[in-house]
């Protein structure tokens, strides 16, 4: 298929590559693998934040690198920032190279990327698509109350500032009106949640925004990498316990210290539960002190090491409420896992409300009974394995298909579609 002219694509990922990247790096690491072996009319850039550098995958894929002008890393009076991003309003460097392609396609709509992208869009009328990643709106709203109670804690400067000036909520607003904003340039959409799919449509409307589905590697991720025996014994771990196993960053914007609080009230109950982290964060330390023994605190952890985890511990917990799309649940699923889901993430919602999920409420408290339950019954967690097994077997995508059926079709019609340059402006 290499023989017809491929459409040269540019995605903008305004973060920077490292093992330890959350799900955003790794979809677009995967994706871009997916590309060098698709064999399809598709030449892909992808472009990340860090010291320059090129990195090719094959014929019609590459990763390229962009130092940042103004990095959050030199925003030194932050408390702690989960990901840095590039805050300058333009990048020269960037412009210069986004002449060369058919479709520009960004992965955010905040950041120096973003926005060069849209003046690169405009001068030179090249189509501009983009996708829903991560919930930028929502972790303004979480971090910038954070940073305020960190700074001033519970004095009257904070309670004016949050309560009374409501600046996490200001600060989420202004977020959300420059998404918009950053929809309305683009030709077209790809989107994930249903309320993600609701908004690009009232803007664009439906015919020019399209379904982005997460894939999965299931030759890594699956039941055969269940290892139970093994696990027990290199965690020192006795055969009598539930393991609940959490990916992804110790910190407050994934909940973490709810779900950290649940288990505790249950281990003062004699309810045999133990986590497992997978993941780093600022939020390790109060683990250690609430759960002591209790936890096992693994740091990063390789994808082979990280699929034994999946197919052999009792339960997933996603106790974050800020989610657009979770890689965590496709590996959950494709691995056979039950998972525990908070009902304010809409995760559930993604995979269809199979019953391989258990939604949750709110609140230490509903996390507490929603493990007891499940720890209690193994017949239940037996059930929900199946869901999942099934689920994995009918719905969840490899990589390549979701480059083909869900970005390339896109960026092909994008690239193809008469004057799709002037709804840009």
């Amino acid at each position: 298929m290499r023989a017809e002219k491929p459409i040269r694509v540019a995605a903008l990922v305004d973060l920077p590559r490292s093992p330890e990247a959350g799900g955003h790096v790794k979809c677009w690491e995967r994706l871009a693998e997916a590309a060098a072996d698709a064999q399809l009319p598709l030449d892909l850039t992808v472009y990340f934040s860090g010291r320059h550098r090129t990195e090719v995958l094959g014929p019609g894929a590459r990763l390229a690198h962009l130092p940042p002008l103004f990095s959050t890393s030199q925003l030194k009076f932050l408390p702690y920032v989960p990901d840095h991003t590039d805050l300058a309003p333009y990048h020269p460097r960037l412009a210069r190279e986004l002449g060369a392609y058919d479709v520009i396609h960004t992965t955010d709509a905040f950041f120096a990327f973003a926005k060069t992208a849209e003046g690169v869009s405009r001068r030179r009328g090249i189509p501009l698509t983009t996708s829903f990643h991560t919930d930028t709106p929502s972790y303004t709203r979480i971090f910038t109350r954070q940073t305020i109670e960190a700074r001033f804690g519970a004095s009257w400067p904070a309670k004016k500032l949050i309560d009374d000036w409501q600046l996490p909520e200001r600060q989420g607003r202004r977020m959300d009106q420059r998404l918009v904003q950053h929809v309305r340039r683009c030709a077209f959409v790809a989107a994930t949640r249903a309320e993600d799919h609701a908004l690009a449509e009232s803007i664009l409307g439906r015919s020019r925004v399209g379904h982005l589905r997460l894939g999965v590697d299931k030759r890594l991720f699956g039941p055969h990498r269940a290892d139970r025996a093994r696990i027990e014994a290199e965690l020192c771990l006795p055969k009598d316990r539930i393991l609940v196993l959490f990916v992804g960053r110790l910190d407050v914007g994934k909940n973490i210290h709810t779900l950290v609080d649940a288990i505790a009230a249950l281990r003062a109950e004699g309810v045999p539960l133990h986590l497992i982290t997978a993941g780093v964060g600022p939020a390790e330390a109060d683990i250690r002190k609430k759960l002591g023994s209790a936890a096992t605190i693994a740091g990063f952890v390789l994808p082979c090491e990280l699929a034994r985890l999946y197919a052999s511990v009792d339960l997933v917990a996603l106790s974050s409420e800020v989610e657009i799309r979770s890689m965590v649940g496709v590996e959950a699923m494709a691995s056979g896992c039950p998972v525990l889901v908070s009902k304010k993430s809409g995760v559930a919602e993604l995979f269809d409300d199979t019953p391989a999920m258990r939604v949750v409420d709110s609140g230490a408290a509903a996390w507490a009974e929603a493990l007891r339950q499940t720890a209690a019954c193994a017949p239940s967690r037996a059930a929900m394995r199946a869901a999942a097994l099934d689920y994995s077997r009918r719905c969840l995508a490899p990589w390549r298909e979701v480059l083909d059926e869900d970005l390339y079709a896109l960026w092909r019609e994008a690239s193809q579609a008469p004057g799709a340059t002037e709804l840009i402006a």
